[in-house]
C-alpha cells in the first residue's frame, strides 16, 4: 500500500493580473485568510500524529508558505523543493509519482490546481466509511488549503494506475474552522 498526500497551497493573494506590478503568479504570497488555513492544517495534523516519508513541494511562493506551518511536525522528514511541480500537468505529476523510489510509503505533495483536482479524480475509486461527503465534494472540486489522502492499492510506485486509491481523507480549511 502506498499513501498520497496532496495538498493544495492555502489561498493566495490576487492573481498577476491584479497584482501589484512586476509581481509574477510565481511569488504570489498566502493572503490572510491562506496562513491562517494552513496553521490550523498543521495544528490538525500535529493532533492526529501524521507523518510522511518524504514531502515535494511546489518552488512557488505561495505553496512554500502553505507548508511553513508543517515543518516542525515533519521534523526530520527529507523535504525537496521541485521546480517542475510549478503548474505541472497531471500526466507529468503522475510519472514523477511512478519514479518514486518504492522504499517511500507515504508521499506528500504541495502544489497546484487543476492538476491536483484532475490526478485525486483520476486515482480515486472509493472512499473510506465517513468519507463519502470528501468523495461528492471532491466530484466537484478541490479548494485552496485542502489535503486530500489516497491509499493506493499497490506495493510499487511505477504501477499507480487510475482507480487505484481509495480516499482517506478529504480536509478543507472550512472543516477546521471553530
Amino acid at each position: 500500500m502506498k499513501t498520497l498526500h496532496l495538498l493544495r497551497h492555502a489561498k493566495a493573494e490576487a492573481s498577476a493580473e491584479n497584482a501589484p506590478a512586476g509581481r509574477e503568479d510565481h511569488a504570489r504570497p498566502l493572503a490572510k485568510r491562506g496562513r491562517k488555513a494552513a496553521q490550523a492544517l498543521a495544528e490538525h495534523l500535529a493532533a492526529s500524529d501524521f507523518k510522511v516519508d518524504r514531502v515535494f513541494c511546489s518552488t512557488a511562493l505561495r505553496a512554500r508558505e502553505t507548508l511553513e506551518p508543517l515543518r516542525e511536525l515533519l521534523s526530520g522528514t527529507p523535504i525537496a523543493f521541485r521546480e517542475t511541480l510549478y503548474l505541472v500537468e497531471q500526466n507529468t505529476l503522475l510519472e514523477f509519482l511512478r519514479a518514486l523510489p518504492d522504499t517511500i510509503n507515504s508521499v506528500m505533495v504541495v502544489g497546484h490546481n487543476p492538476t491536483f483536482h484532475e490526478l485525486a479524480l483520476a486515482l480515486t475509486d472509493k472512499a473510506v466509511k465517513g468519507e463519502a461527503e470528501g468523495l461528492k465534494t471532491l466530484k466537484t472540486k478541490f479548494p485552496t488549503g485542502t489535503l486530500c489522502s489516497i491509499a493506493c492499492e499497490v506495493t510499487r510506485w511505477a504501477v499507480l494506475a487510475p482507480k487505484c486509491g481509495t480516499l482517506t481523507q478529504f480536509l478543507r480549511p472550512k472543516d477546521l474552522d471553530d
